[in-house]
């Protein structure tokens, strides 16, 4: 499962990773914050349009760890909803750090965590040509992989053009957060579960 954070962008990246994944008949699923998406209907609703998942990844991503609050959940759902009509079902906590307060407002919220087991590092890797070297080596069946949809993402962009059709290639289906772990474990994500890969991580 591809999934990005933080955006949609002003720019082209969204676009082009929209493009991409519709050129290839791929899903991701995607943890846009509440801000952005308010910024960018449009594009929230091209997404939701072509069959991608919808995640939050708290209102403008200014807290990490143990500053999230509920409000950061809950004010994001409530953006996104209004941006594109899809309440989100999964929680995506900045830095991947997963708090008793987030998981208890998660729980309230009726949503389940989701983190990554694999980090394109795609936020130091400032040439595409490191990240498609990165992913194509080690991805494996099951993997969360973690990318952003933001400006000056540019290198992502770049390395999803190439990514996403060579792992197709190599045999990989390109799902939803919610389709792989459904798919690898019979349920959809739990509320209040945190996932990192296909399978639960608590």
């Amino acid at each position: 499962a591809l999934t990005f954070d933080s955006g949609p962008d002003y720019g082209t990246v969204t676009t082009r990773i929209l493009d991409t994944l519709a050129q290839n008949d791929a899903l991701a699923t995607f943890f846009p914050t509440g801000e952005n998406a308010q910024l960018h209907s449009d594009l929230m609703q091209r997404i939701v349009d072509e069959g991608h998942e919808i995640g939050n990844h708290t209102y403008d991503n200014s807290h990490s760890g143990g500053e999230v609050t509920a409000d950061d959940i809950t004010s994001a759902n409530a953006a996104i909803e209004a941006a594109c009509s899809v309440t989100p079902k999964l929680f995506r906590p900045p830095q991947g750090e997963v708090t008793d307060a987030i998981a208890d407002a998660c729980r309230n919220a009726g949503m389940a965590i989701i983190t990554f087991n694999f980090d394109s590092h795609d936020w130091e890797l400032f040439d595409a040509d490191s990240i498609i070297d990165r992913i194509l080596t080690y991805a494996e069946d099951g993997d969360i992989i973690q990318f952003r949809f933001m400006d000056d993402y540019d290198q992502t962009a770049q390395a999803i053009e190439t990514i996403v059709p060579s792992l197709r290639d190599e045999g990989f289906q390109l799902v939803t957060v919610t389709q792989l772990i459904q798919a690898k474990t019979g349920a959809v994500p739990a509320v209040g579960q945190t996932y990192s890969s296909a399978f639960a991580a608590d």
